[in-house]
């Protein structure tokens, strides 16, 4: 956990500010939070939520295939599509991880730019604080191990 003494996250939100399992892409907000190491406590905080800068382009809202992210290959390697993925750096530039659910390549591309990491969220959560103790867990697990082997 050494590495997240002083860590800025960003967790998409939906529209009554649970977790958002969609396309981060097209999330109505992003939440930042704080996470602090205090000798053996961790405290996490909210600092601020910001509305998603794409949704300024999408008054109309969201086609279902960008939500799901399954744009078809074409859409995918378009200029202009891609260069849509940047635009959340806007909101989450700051942040060390952003917890998705799931995502597409040109979110991991446009997040590489900022260093920004990807962590995992599994489905079943819903609500924030769960999805940051989810985060919480699995980086102190993760920081722990030395060498993992395949039993079989």
């Amino acid at each position: 956990m050494k590495g997240l003494s002083m860590t800025k996250i960003a967790i998409p939100l939906n529209s009554t500010m649970g977790f958002y399992h969609r396309n981060p892409m097209t999330a109505p907000k992003f939440a930042i939070y704080t996470i602090n190491m205090k000798r053996k406590n961790v405290i996490f905080s909210l600092l601020h939520i910001l509305d998603n800068p794409l949704n300024s382009n999408y008054k109309e809202g969201y086609e279902q295939s960008q939500i799901h992210c399954n744009c078809d290959q074409d859409i995918c390697t378009d200029i202009h599509h891609k260069a849509e993925h940047y635009v959340i750096l806007d909101a989450i530039r700051e942040c060390k991880y952003l917890l998705v659910d799931y995502y597409c390549e040109n979110i991991v591309d446009a997040l590489k730019i900022a260093n920004i990491q990807t962590y995992k969220i599994p489905p079943f959560i819903t609500q924030v604080d769960m999805a940051i103790k989810n985060f919480l867990l699995g980086a102190s697990l993760a920081s722990t191990f030395k060498h993992i082997h395949n039993a079989s």
